[in-house]
């Protein structure tokens, strides 16, 4: 079942928002429109909420300002899902209806956290509505979570065969080159609202440099439609040697991503490989042991990744939906020495591919862990090292403390942190209603944090949110890249290509 907010709040219409000192950012916001209202989209600048919750727009087009429902909305998508400024990484809350605030935690006891947020103010969580305080979050040694923008990613393609100077004929490369303009527009991979959506090309990879560090955990969620084929490119240097022969590199998988290791992932099974080159740099790729691991994905269409890699004990392990599947011996020598990491949609029958809910964290090295690990009847406390685990009572947390007795009575005291998440006894949370009225939205904040609730108007670049689970708010929207009015609660399960 789902939970929700109900909100309501009635404020005079403040216009004094983002748009009077944001000029630069003007075009940069987009409006799309649900599919009652025919998937329209609308490019421009958001101005603010009015005193009904409807949004006030300025288009491109219009030389005045359009008030527009949002009821009729799918999504705003703020400063092309950047949002202008970004939350410090700090302590975070989780609540019963899934919203995650980022802050720092000032008092925490039996009744209640008080948390000191950039985006909110100071706020006061009510005990029973807590599912999760996260005074680490991540392990404190979060390395990447997004994509919230596009910022840090780059497409790259196979190399291209040099073509001699006689055929280089000047007119012939302009029409080459517009050519390839226009087949970038499809081909490319699309950033959309915190999502990387494959291109038609089954060629081109999403590459980010400079990533991975030597022991660590990559977790991301990857949707498809049709069949699932795709690579992921692990410490890939990106940097192949040139090779002089005439026959063709460009399916070599090496080619493009330099020496490598590929996780080739399809809906039926999972394969690993290492990409080399030869003297004359001729690329290769040798699929490696442990060739036919199943992953049972045939009627699904999205899963959660999850790949922990050991360069130092040559060792890499695959995790699909949180069930292990299986761990790669990597020999005497592991051959990849970059730290990037790679996607590629291998389009087979000209089937799509979305990735998203990225995150990068350092990892201890452990196969197991207690991170999912919850009880009822007790509260739970996660150490940061992934592993050890306490169950019993939490009392509160002080002077950078965490005060907890045991089942058997014992009483803790913990460095704060060392502590990653206290997960709250499950019955004791308030149960939340299912009810929802009006324009219910999620606002997501970047680089991650989820405030929900019917917004209406208010000033200074703020938006005024209420709901029956936290009192009145004051959301600052420069730290907001994206406003959810979709049924689904989930931005990860709208398929738009042509956004």
């Amino acid at each position: 079942m789902k939970q929700r907010i109900t909100l309501g709040i009635s404020l005079a219409l403040c216009l004094t928002t983002t748009a009077e000192a944001d000029n630069k950012s003007y075009g940069l916001d987009l409006l799309r429109f649900s599919e009652k209202a025919n998937s329209d989209s609308l490019h421009g600048q958001f101005i603010a909420f009015d005193n009904s919750g409807n949004i006030v727009f300025k288009s491109w087009q219009a030389k005045e300002t359009t008030t527009f429902s949002t009821k009729k909305l799918h999504r705003i998508t703020l400063n092309k899902g950047k949002a202008a400024q970004a939350l410090q990484p700090n302590s975070a809350i989780s609540l019963i209806n899934g919203d995650i605030i980022p802050g720092m935690i000032t008092h925490a006891d039996d009744k209640g956290v008080t948390l000191e947020t950039q985006h909110l103010g100071e706020l006061t969580f009510a005990r029973n509505i807590i599912t999760k305080i996260s005074p680490t979050p991540h392990g404190g040694k979060l390395i990447y979570y997004g994509p919230m923008n596009d910022d840090g990613w780059k497409i790259i393609s196979p190399p291209k065969k040099k073509v001699e100077e006689k055929e280089a004929d000047a007119e012939q490369a302009k029409k080459e080159a517009e050519k390839e303009n226009d087949e970038d527009k499809l081909t490319n991979w699309k950033f959309i609202a915190g999502s990387w959506y494959a291109g038609t090309s089954k060629e081109r990879y999403l590459v980010r440099k400079d990533v991975l560090p030597d022991t660590c955990k990559v977790k991301f969620k990857i949707g498809w439609r049709g069949s699932l084929y795709c690579n992921i490119g692990i410490h890939s240097d990106l940097d192949p040697p040139e090779y002089k022969g005439k026959e063709s590199i460009k399916s070599n998988m090496a080619s493009t991503l330099g020496r490598s290791y590929v996780v080739s992932l399809s809906s039926h099974s999972a394969s690993l490989y290492s990409c080399l080159f030869d003297e004359e740099g001729k690329p290769s790729a040798a699929r490696s042991e442990n060739t036919h691991i199943s992953t049972n994905l045939s009627r699904k269409e999205e899963a959660e990744i999850e790949l922990r890699i050991d360069r130092p004990n040559k060792t890499l392990m695959l995790y699909i939906d949180g069930s292990f599947k299986t761990k790669w011996n990597l020999g005497e020598k592991y051959i990849a020495p970059g730290r990037a990491i790679a996607f590629k949609n291998l389009r087979y029958n000209n089937s799509q591919m979305r990735v998203s809910d990225i995150l990068i964290t350092r990892w201890n090295g452990m196969r197991d862990s207690a991170q999912s690990m919850q009880s009822d009847e007790h509260d739970v406390i996660l150490l940061t090292n992934g592993v050890d685990r306490f169950s019993g009572t939490f009392k509160q947390i002080k002077d950078d403390k965490i005060y907890f007795r045991g089942t058997f009575d014992n009483e803790l005291v913990i460095p704060k942190a060392s502590v990653q998440e206290i997960h709250l006894a499950a019955n004791k949370l308030r149960k939340v209603s299912d009810d929802k009225e009006g324009n219910f939205a999620h606002f997501y904040t970047r680089p991650y944090g989820r405030i929900s609730g019917i917004p209406k108007a208010d000033a200074n670049g703020t938006t005024r949110i209420q709901s029956d689970i936290v009192s009145e708010v004051s959301l600052k929207m420069k730290f907001v890249g994206i406003v959810d009015f979709s049924e689904q609660n989930n931005l990860l399960d709208f398929w738009d290509d042509n956004f």
